[in-house]
């Protein structure tokens, strides 16, 4: 733009004149490195084309350079085949139609902002220069991997992110490292020194003698974008609430008017935009990319952002639009203020209609970046932040946009609840805020939905753009948040949330996840008891039992207390987004405090892959398989919906009687084959049953048991409490780390297999050398008095068994925020033994142990028994035999159990299973209920079933036990005659909706996304909407972000492009288990 300074490269050896002829030359040097000479400009004031020639001897280059004024980049034209600027409506000039505010009813903030006296205080010039020139690039990190140009790693003990300290406002450029105190970049780029000092930077970074790069300037510049939104938020809230102060409301416009050139700027020269968001710094090369220029442009904006970075779009267009309707009133009046201060700063506008003129401009131009899909952002902040835009806007003629938001955006509103939540109201990413954001928005959506159609009613009608809460599992979504609480306090860790890695005892804060207006606005849209019941007094806590979310594959056992005293939870089903390697991950809390729990958010994204999403680095198994190899897909892959891949699970059992609850559950590992695009099971499974079980006064034991099968290596992994370890028997200290004695720290090149990436980055290893059956104890590093105590009941002969240091990757082990010594069992199978057994019982305790004997009741095949005494005499012994033959199997004690369980406390006997009988008792025939449905309401959740001779309410069924196997929870029972019963379920049957667009036979294309990740869809079914007619899905893939591929095993009648189907989990005809628990 004119008057702006940039950067031109000429790479060549040797001198070289350039003349720029109309430029100014501001600064030049040679660089041996780069083997180029870079000269600093700055463009004329009069727009034009101009050329610029570079001369070597007899070689001449020129090079023509477009110079444009804000009006000629505000001016719609053509370019590469697309309409530019990028400003809705494409091609067409802006009027505006806003009459009146609209947003003024919205929520204030309940804080004052900290640097709000800045923003008042400030001279105007340095109100506007505040926001640096879009020409400066912009970079997250400075360096996530080497850290600081003269520390190194030792940086990353004080944060993995973001370790460098900024200056505040008005305080100048320098970051300082907190570690040794260096300051840098050492030129002043802001005043127009370019190049100067031991470390400079001039916007593109600065390079070490090895190469490594630090991007000092381009962070300090996100820095600057970031605090100038967050100086527009605090002038709105301070307007806002205090009301229209002359001087005050000019400050906002003048921001306003001066974030609208920058944006409308980049509107255009697409080049400046932020840019992809790079999980570790890396240098440009010789410039931005010019993203206009690409084969296809707008795909090519795809997560580009504009001023800031994609997922910071839509809140930035939030804060943009508030700030604008705010200040509208000031800004229409004529003869303001405003006007002549944004004269007198250079800003070209003749009279107050062109100041709001270029405001409207750049909020429409936001809201193309959404439609472009240079703002993804977490779900659903592009629908939120595009209906604030048009609530703004004011417009009757928005149809364009809202079509694009129900049909064409990547959150598709018309499908976002039955497409983006699991049918138990889960979100399909971590647990903890990212869920939180599609759980908490989607009753902002549908607030802000609402709004814009009550501004038009007659425009935007409810029938053609419908409420989001007429689905039946909106009321979950308001409820499976809660459902997931651990002792009241914390949450189940499921991926990149819910935990600092640190295991310290958790605090005295009840933990809500929706509250206050959050809460509110779900009490207020939905009539559902369930919801309303969700509102709770300070400091107390909900009654929750035992949670089964089996749609998202979670699982919480709890203690009868109020909150419980102890919860164990279980991750057996799998998300597309922020998701770890972590299938069949166990968590245990007990006591106040976490005794097995998750990493959570990773101390950077470069550590992520190879660390907290690691298999090792949860308390679980891995099946390792020679060819199949983790995806390491880049930063802002199209694919992000298939990181992290694991697998799948199912649900095979739950019983709890007589302070004794159990789960099991099995899990297949799933693959991607990206050249056929198509998933695969490369042949590991993976089968656990957990216990937990009440010991004595406040007392619970975990009983955990593992089979493994399938692959050529077989791992199971348990960090343990976090603090030091010991175990009985030999450990001998071995060099090196756990992927090998001739492995260092951090050499994760060296590792036979990629699936073994985090053993490299665990040491001070030791190796166990004893018996199978064995007892160690943990000791927390924070509580003394904390322990946790492991007893190893059995294992196989030929199992290895290590134990290792586990810390933080970046920086130096003991400048970690935590310190694990976990345990890693691994073996290659035989064909003698193909599984691989580890069967284990925990005790986490605050003072002395409630359990005074834990032995091994060895049974035959692979079944597997405890006996478990306690000080006060109380005697448990629990049988599983995990083996589905029709044979049952024989304990050492002589007790007998076909596939399932059995347990006895004292003389009672429970069993989930076939045959249970021991020496003193018996239960036989402890036949499964088998039937099929007859008749089915999926919008009541009802089905009628034939066959069953008795159930009850509360109990589960498994709803095609030979195939997708999952099961649900019966809320009401209805006789309808003898062996027919009418049942009502916990959760819906949809998986997801979608429309044809593409059908040939029984292969078909739906335009909209049904996660099909690991197998999710394989073994469904699929039916058009509201019809019978419906086929088997045997295949399903996501070919991109947008739509679904799926192979039917028959064609369905009807089904033809533009036909609205449904994937679902069940229809008429399906079988129905259920297994009841007996008792003597």
């Amino acid at each position: 733009m004119t008057g702006r300074s940039f950067r031109l490269p000429v790479q060549c050896d040797g001198d070289v004149e350039l003349s720029y002829p109309c430029f100014s030359l501001q600064h030049q040097r040679y660089s041996s490195a780069d083997r180029a000479h870079y000269f600093y400009l700055r463009a004329p004031e009069q727009a034009g084309v101009y050329t610029l020639s570079a001369q070597q001897g007899e070689t001449t280059h020129n090079q023509s350079i477009r110079v444009c004024d804000l009006d000629s980049l505000r001016t719609p034209h053509e370019y590469n085949g697309e309409q530019w600027p990028r400003r809705w409506p494409l091609g067409q000039p802006w009027t505006s139609s806003k009459t009146r505010q609209t947003l003024q009813d919205l929520p204030r903030a309940s804080k004052a902002n900290p640097t709000l006296e800045w923003w008042l205080s400030c001279d105007y010039h340095a109100l506007w220069h505040s926001l640096p020139p879009a020409e400066q690039p912009q970079a997250h990190y400075v360096n996530v991997t080497q850290g600081c140009p003269r520390c190194g790693k030792a940086i990353f003990a004080h944060h993995g992110f973001y370790p460098w300290i900024w200056p505040d406002l008005g305080q100048g450029f320098q970051a300082r490292c907190p570690a040794c105190g260096l300051q840098a970049s050492s030129n002043a780029l802001d005043d127009g020194d370019w190049h100067s000092g031991a470390y400079p930077d001039d916007g593109f970074g600065y390079v070490d003698e090895n190469g490594h790069i630090y991007l000092f300037a381009a962070t300090h510049h996100r820095n600057q974008v970031i605090a100038f939104g967050s100086g527009i938020v605090a002038l709105t809230d301070h307007i806002r609430a205090s009301g229209h102060a002359t001087e005050v409301t000019d400050r906002l416009v003048l921001m306003l008017l001066r974030y609208a050139q920058e944006t409308l700027y980049v509107a255009t020269a697409a080049q400046f935009r932020y840019g992809p968001s790079k999980e570790k710094e890396e240098p440009w090369a010789w410039g931005q990319t010019d993203w206009a220029a690409q084969p296809d442009p707008i795909a090519s904006l795809y997560r580009k952002g504009l001023l800031r970075y994609s997922i910071d779009v839509p809140i930035i267009a939030q804060t943009m639009a508030l700030a604008y309707d705010t200040v509208w009133p000031h800004m229409k009046r004529e003869g303001g203020s405003w006007l002549q201060l944004a004269q007198a700063l250079g800003l070209a506008i003749a009279d107050g209609g062109d100041g709001m003129q270029l405001v409207e401009e750049m909020l429409a131009v936001q809201l193309q970046c959404l439609m472009d899909g240079g703002g993804l952002s977490n779900f659903p902040r592009s629908s939120i932040g595009a209906l604030v835009l048009l609530q703004a806007l004011d417009r009757s003629d928005l149809e364009q946009p809202l079509e694009w938001l129900y049909d064409k955006s990547q959150e598709r509103l018309r499908t976002f609840v039955s497409n983006n939540f699991f049918s138990d109201g889960t979100p399909p990413e971590a647990t903890g805020g990212y869920n939180d954001t599609h759980s908490m928005g989607l009753f902002e959506l549908e607030e802000n939905l609402q709004r814009l159609c009550a501004l038009h009613p007659s425009t935007y009608p409810a029938e053609h753009y419908p409420s989001l809460l007429s689905e039946h599992r909106a009321a979950r979504i308001a409820c499976a948040p809660h459902e997931i609480i651990l002792l009241g306090r914390a949450i189940l860790g499921f991926g990149d949330g819910a935990s600092a890695g640190v295991q310290g005892p958790l605090n005295d804060t009840p933990y809500a996840p929706m509250r206050g207006l959050l809460l509110e606005r779900a009490r207020t849209q939905l009539d559902d008891p369930r919801v309303q019941a969700l509102r709770q007094e300070p400091q107390t806590h909900r009654s929750l039992g035992t949670t089964i979310l089996d749609a998202a594959g979670l699982a919480v056992l709890r203690t009868d207390e109020t909150p419980e005293r102890a919860a164990v939870g279980v991750v057996y089903g799998d998300a597309w987004l922020h998701r770890h390697m972590d299938l069949l991950d166990v968590q245990l809390f007990a006591h106040g405090q976490p005794f097995l729990s998750d990493l959570g958010y990773p101390q950077s994204w470069t550590s992520v892959g190879q660390w907290e999403a690691h298999w090792a680095t949860h308390n679980t198994g891995w099946g390792i398989v020679d060819g199949v190899d983790p995806i390491n897909w880049p930063s802002d892959t199209p694919f992000y919906f298939l990181k992290a891949l694991a697998g799948r699970g199912t649900l095979r059992l739950f019983s709890q009687a007589d302070g004794v609850q159990i789960i099991e559950v099995e899990a297949e590992r799933w693959a991607w084959d990206h050249q056929r695009m198509r998933w695969f099971r490369p042949g590991v499974s993976m089968r656990r049953l957990l216990a937990l079980i009440e010991t004595d006064s406040d007392g619970v034991a975990l009983v955990d048991m593992m089979r493994i099968h399938g692959g050529q290596q077989h791992w199971r992994s348990c960090r343990g409490l976090e603090g030091t370890f010991a175990g009985a028997g030999s450990w001998l200290e071995q060099p090196g780390t756990a992927a090998g004695p001739t492995i260092e720290r951090g050499q994760t090149d060296q590792v036979p297999h990629d699936d073994l990436i985090a053993l490299a980055y665990m040491d001070s290893v030791r190796s166990y050398d004893g018996p199978t059956r064995w007892q160690g104890q943990w000791q927390s590093r924070h509580e003394e008095a904390t322990r946790l105590d492991i007893h190893q009941l059995g294992s196989n002969t030929d199992a290895r068994l290590l134990c290792a240091r586990s810390t933080a990757t970046l920086g130096n082990p003991e400048d970690s925020r935590y310190c694990y010594n976990g345990l890693l069992w691994s073996r290659s199978p035989t064909p003698e033994e193909a599984t691989t057994r580890i069967d284990l019982v925990f005790e986490p305790r605050v003072g002395p142990a409630a359990l005074v004997e834990v032995e091994a009741i060895e049974g035959s095949g692979q079944s597997s028994g405890t006996r478990l005494r306690t000080r006060t005499g109380r005697t448990i012994k629990l049988y599983w035999n995990p083996d589905s033959t029709e044979t049952a199997c024989t304990f050492a004690d002589d007790t007998t159990l076909s596939e399932g369980v059995g347990w006895t406390v004292g003389d009672r006997h429970h069993a989930a299973a076939r045959h249970f009988a021991t020496r003193q008792r018996g239960i036989l025939d402890n036949l499964p209920n088998k039937g099929r449905i007859i008749a089915l309401d999926r919008s009541d959740c009802t089905i009628d079933i034939e066959g069953l001779s008795a159930i009850k309410p509360h109990a589960r069924i498994i709803i095609n036990p030979d195939g997708r196997r999952h099961t649900y929870r019966v809320e009401a029972v209805q006789m309808l005659s003898t062996g027919r019963f009418r049942l009502t379920l916990d959760v819906d049957s949809l998986l997801g909706r979608g429309q044809v667009r593409h059908a040939d036979g029984s292969q078909m294309t739906l335009d909209h996304f049904i996660s099909a990740r690991t197998g999710n869809l394989h073994q469904t079914r699929l039916q058009i909407q509201g019809s019978e007619p419906w086929s088997i899905i045997d295949e399903a893939i996501n070919p991109d972000a947008q739509s679904t591929q799926l192979w039917l095993r028959t064609t369905i009648p009807g089904a033809e492009v533009g036909t609205w189907v449904e994937a679902v989990d069940y229809v008429v005809g399906d079988q129905v288990r259920y297994e009841p628990t007996a008792h003597a």
